[in-house]
This record gives structure tokens, C-alpha cells and sequence, in this order.
């Protein structure tokens, strides 16, 4: 039985949910975490030099984004009043999913190849894709460490949570994908859908 159960009030155990029961430490490593995972995607949706992250992330699949955090954040939540747990790892996790599903499929349809991305001597457009890629490489290296970090201190049960939510967060990415460029029975694009 978890601190955040002795609560009597759903706000209490909500608070002492989004609190780490009072741990600072766990604050302090968890909100950093969703923190840069969210600027992250801020500067990735904000980029306007690159046609294909423009074409993917246009104003339907922002707004899938934030229901889709929205989502994530209720069911956090949940998941810990019904069971007794305290956090907001699967949050950033989720996001981290997100991060992983996007990138890989901007990555899988980009024209540049490896061996200019880190190429420092163009300073054309290849050299501003490597540094978004390394930011981007950065943020996941950072999510993937305190994974580590909280399957050695922390039980299994823990770990297999934060993978879990990195499924979600890929999952909720396919169907913002689906749903953002979906076409209604009579061929004409869906309301999300930007041209």
C-alpha cells in the first residue's frame, strides 16, 4: 500500500500522486524530465524550415498531440488511484514513444543522407537537421538513462511501466497519424487534414 492511499479525499491522493508522495528527488528527476521532452516537441512542431516536418505536423495533428498528452496525464492518474502507485513517469515515457515514432519516420523519409548530417564544414540545411538530430538523440539518451537508473532502484514492475508507456506514446503517434490524414467515404481529405 502506497503513502497516496491513506488519503481520504481524491484530491489529496491526486496531489500526493503528482507529488512522489513528497519525494523531491523523484520531483525534481520526473518533471525535468517532462519538461524537456515537451520543449523538445515545442521545437520540433515549431520548426517551419523543414517541408516534411511541416507536411506531417500540421494544425490537426498538433492539436491530436495535445489531446493525446491530455490523455496520457488523466491516465496516469487513474492507473496510480486504482493501483496504488505515486509518479508521473509514464507522462514522459509516453512522450519519449512519441518522440521515438515521429523522428524514426521523419528520419526514414528524409532525402539527407547520413554522411552529411554532421557534416560542420556546409552550413546549409544538412548541418541544422544534424544538430536537431543530435538534440533530439540528446533528449532520448537523457529519457533512456533514468530508465536505467529506475529499473536499478526501483522493482520490475516499474520499468515495465515506462516501457509500456513508451509503447502508448508510439501507439498514440499511429493514430494521430490515421486520424490526422484519414479520407471520408467520399475521397475528400478529413477536417484534420492540411493542404
Amino acid at each position: 500500500m502506497s503513502e497516496c492511499e491513506n488519503s481520504e479525499h481524491l484530491i489529496e491522493q491526486t496531489e500526493c500522486i503528482l507529488t512522489y508522495a513528497g519525494s523531491t528527488k523523484d520531483i525534481m528527476i520526473n518533471y525535468a524530465l517532462i519538461a524537456i521532452n515537451i520543449l523538445l516537441v515545442i521545437k520540433l512542431f515549431n520548426n517551419n524550415t523543414e517541408n516534411i516536418r511541416r507536411e506531417r505536423w500540421g494544425i490537426g495533428k498538433r492539436w491530436f498531440a495535445a489531446f493525446g498528452f491530455m490523455f496520457v496525464v488523466l491516465f496516469q492518474i487513474v492507473l496510480c488511484l486504482i493501483v496504488g502507485c505515486a509518479g508521473v513517469s509514464i507522462i514522459w515515457c509516453a512522450i519519449c514513444g512519441w518522440i521515438l515514432r515521429e523522428e524514426n519516420l521523419l528520419l526514414g523519409a528524409s532525402t539527407t543522407s547520413v554522411s552529411t548530417l554532421h557534416d560542420t564544414t556546409n552550413p546549409g540545411p544538412a548541418t541544422q537537421q544534424g544538430k536537431k538530430i543530435d538534440l533530439v538523440s540528446l533528449v532520448l539518451f537523457v529519457d533512456i538513462s533514468v530508465i536505467i537508473y529506475y529499473s536499478i532502484v526501483e522493482e520490475p514492475i516499474t520499468t515495465l511501466a515506462h516501457f509500456l508507456a513508451i509503447i502508448m506514446g508510439s501507439c498514440i503517434s499511429l493514430l494521430g497519424e490515421k486520424v490526422c490524414t484519414m479520407e471520408t467515404t467520399n475521397g475528400v481529405r478529413g477536417s484534420f487534414k492540411e493542404k
